[in-house]
């Protein structure tokens, strides 16, 4: 069990990391290299569930996931819904995710963030917007790709304040 500063301390920390996800999804960017901004925050919310499962779970990632609508301005639900079923896959397999080296990881994290970015997709969809295929494709690649990154920083950071 850990003990009560180590608890404060990785909220702190994952709330830290989910304020980063947001902040980077909502700052303003040129529409020419909007597509090859990285899903940050449905990077975290995987990072945490396969990590910590027994703290993070699929509540967090809907509650990230409004924040995130809320933020953008779009359709309520279309991040919340989708950060919730990745949530929910990533939590009934985390053990098998887990025992992957990274850049196996990287192929799970690219199907993950794919299927997040055509839920929200479809969900913005539903009401008028249209997204480009290609535009999905480019923006999960360009995610998974940072994904050794997101895992090597979290892991030195809870190694380095021991929040196992």
């Amino acid at each position: 069990m850990p003990k009560r500063h180590q608890l404060v301390s990785y909220y702190w920390l994952v709330f830290a990391t989910l304020a980063l996800g947001l902040l980077v999804a909502i700052y303003p960017i040129s529409s020419n290299y909007a597509l090859l901004r990285p899903e940050f925050l449905c990077l975290f919310v995987v990072y945490w569930v396969t990590h910590t499962p027994q703290y993070f779970g699929v509540f967090i990632a809907w509650f990230a996931g409004m924040i995130q609508d809320l933020a953008e301005g779009v359709v309520w639900g279309a991040h919340a819904v989708a950060l919730s079923i990745v949530a929910y896959i990533c939590l009934v397999a985390y053990q098998r995710i887990k025992n992957y080296s990274v850049w196996h990881q990287t192929l799970w994290i690219f199907v993950l963030v794919g299927f997040h970015q055509v839920m929200s997709n479809w969900v913005l969809g539903l009401a008028g917007y249209k997204g480009e295929p290609l535009d999905i494709i480019v923006s999960t690649t360009v995610s998974a790709l940072f994904w050794p990154l997101i895992f090597f920083s979290i892991n030195r950071i809870r190694l380095h304040y021991r929040m196992y």
